[in-house]
């Protein structure tokens, strides 16, 4: 059996205020199921762009709907969600690969995310918590050519 060695190092230097990126005030706010949203990213996915892999959400009141499209191939896929929206008429768009690799790993059935704008980072959080955790994720969104 072979030895091992680890060898630390302190850095010396003030962490980053990592706060600072994280949006306070996000008036766009939805709810949905996350197997519902996990399992339609999946799908509608693969019609992205194999380069970009974007997804785009048009959210309004009552419904999400996510689209999909790859102009090299004219391939388009479009899935509607239902879900608990407040907030503005909004269209946003995400690297479906992110996105699918955070869903994945939020614990909670309902998924809860929260949005300032189409240029700001979006939060993702577990609507049911684990006791003795708190979890956040955050996603930049893509820029959209609309």
């Amino acid at each position: 059996m072979s030895s091992y060695k680890m060898v630390c190092r302190f850095v010396e230097g003030r962490y980053p205020n990592y706060n600072s990126v994280i949006p306070q005030n996000n008036p766009n706010i939805f709810v949905l199921d996350r197997l519902t949203l996990l399992n339609a990213l999946k799908r509608v996915a693969v019609f992205s762009n194999p380069a970009s892999n974007l997804v785009k959400f048009q959210l309004s009141e009552d419904k999400i709907v996510v689209t999909a499209q790859d102009i090299d191939f004219l391939t388009t896929a479009e899935e509607t969600i239902p879900c608990t929206y407040e907030g503005n008429v909004m269209n946003i768009g995400f690297k479906a690969s992110f996105l699918i690799d955070i869903l994945d790993n939020i614990p909670s059935s309902d998924v809860r995310i929260e949005l300032s704008d189409p240029s700001r980072a979006g939060l993702i959080l577990p609507v049911e918590k684990e006791e003795n955790e708190d979890m956040l994720t955050l996603l930049m969104p893509m820029m959209l050519n609309d």
